[in-house]
């Protein structure tokens, strides 16, 4: 039941902002001009049957990432996976696919985040290994 997962295409870019809508609350004409612009260089799709069932986001940070001991540090910016094909495996498998694809970027380390709010995101990086190494809670003051 295995799907291929592959760099999402410039001709793919609606798909992929199906997917990346559903977990990231930027404008869509700034993250659709932000993929095109090459911002996002390591963006996966997963697809079986022809269709797109899921959207992998990764990337290379190589500032401080919070309770990370190695540099640089493999980031897990963004998992999809359509509602109606959950619970089948696929996030596990784009979560190995994430691991190996850390390891041959020379990252010891895959880190990753998620909103205070988001208990299916909190239990899912539990479910697979991840440990929690803090929490926060941002705030901001106009000062004009």
């Amino acid at each position: 039941m295995c799907g291929k997962i592959r760099l999402v295409q410039p001709d793919e870019v609606e798909i992929w902002l199906g997917f990346v809508k559903q977990v990231w609350t930027s404008n869509p004409a700034h993250l659709r001009e932000g993929f095109l612009g090459q911002q996002f260089p390591y963006e996966f799709l997963y697809w079986r049957g022809g269709k797109a069932l899921a959207w992998l986001s990764l990337s290379i940070r190589k500032e401080y990432v919070e309770g990370c001991t190695s540099f640089p540090t493999a980031y897990l910016e963004g998992i999809s996976v359509l509602p109606e094909v959950r619970q089948q495996g696929i996030a596990r498998e784009l979560l190995a696919f994430a691991r190996q694809w850390a390891k041959d970027q020379g990252c010891l380390q895959l880190a990753s985040d998620c909103s205070l709010e988001n208990e299916l995101s909190q239990a899912f990086h539990h479910r697979n290994g991840f440990c929690e190494v803090s929490r926060t809670v941002h705030y901001i003051l106009n000062v004009d």
